[in-house]
């Protein structure tokens, strides 16, 4: 009975996770809405990347309880990494939850031999997205007149701020004798760059459905219609 309440109560701090991941996601991807750039596209890409350590614990409920270890440390990663974000921040407590269930299994679910240095290197894949996102520096330049009136906005391919591939926003301000300001800031994210993203999220799915089932449930038992101890289904012979 007490580890039948184990079991419950792990399955309920997952989807707990899950849920709590992809309300996470949701807010964020509307922020990126809300923002002066924020299109359809980038607001799909950050939910997108966001969702993927929710993704995981989703999957590992089925048969992939070593991917459960594989989502807690993606949210932990995206955390550190969106320190300045509220909403980023908040992937800590569904890292928290995924790893209480996991101390919930009555027993010690199999694990390919890989999956070691398997599950950090899925992790870290996770942040591939949110650096697609700014591989590229699109300077996004505003003249703005002397009395404040804005004259002109767009992306200026000759800007100072840089146009061409590398991480991180820089940028570049300038004032003419008439009073005249110009100001560029490279952080803008191209339509390219979302799509790019979206690809890269899918392709790590991917790659975690593929990730090799185990003939143990996430809380230890046998799937139904297999022998315990074995993939092989029952009533088979050799």
């Amino acid at each position: 009975m007490t580890a039948y309440r184990d079991i419950k109560a792990g399955r309920r701090l997952i989807w707990t996770g899950i849920g709590l991941g992809m309300a996470i996601a949701l807010g964020i991807a509307v922020a990126s809405f809300a923002s002066d750039e924020g299109t359809v596209l980038t607001s799909m890409a950050f939910f997108a990347l966001m969702v993927l350590p929710a993704a995981l614990a989703y999957l590992a409920l089925d048969r992939r309880p070593s991917l459960l270890t594989a989502a807690a440390m993606a949210a932990l990663v995206q955390s550190v990494l969106l320190l300045t974000s509220g909403l980023g921040f908040l992937q800590l407590v569904p890292a928290i939850l995924w790893y209480l269930a996991g101390q919930k299994r009555p027993r010690p679910a199999a694990a390919p031999r890989w999956a070691t240095w398997g599950r950090p290197l899925l992790a870290a894949a996770t942040v591939l997205p949110l650096l697609v996102l700014f591989v590229h520096l699109d300077p996004m330049c505003t003249v703005t007149d002397a009395d404040g009136t804005v004259v002109s906005s767009g992306v200026d391919t000759n800007a100072p701020s840089g146009w061409g591939f590398g991480f991180g926003t820089s940028g570049s301000s300038s004032t003419d004798s008439d009073g005249v300001t110009r100001s560029c800031l490279s952080n803008t994210i191209r339509p390219w760059e979302s799509a790019l993203s979206l690809v890269v999220s899918a392709a790590i799915v991917g790659l975690a459905v593929r990730w090799p089932t185990s003939n143990q449930l996430l809380d230890g038992s046998s799937p139904v219609g297999t022998r315990r101890g074995s993939d092989e289904p029952m009533g088979s012979r050799h």
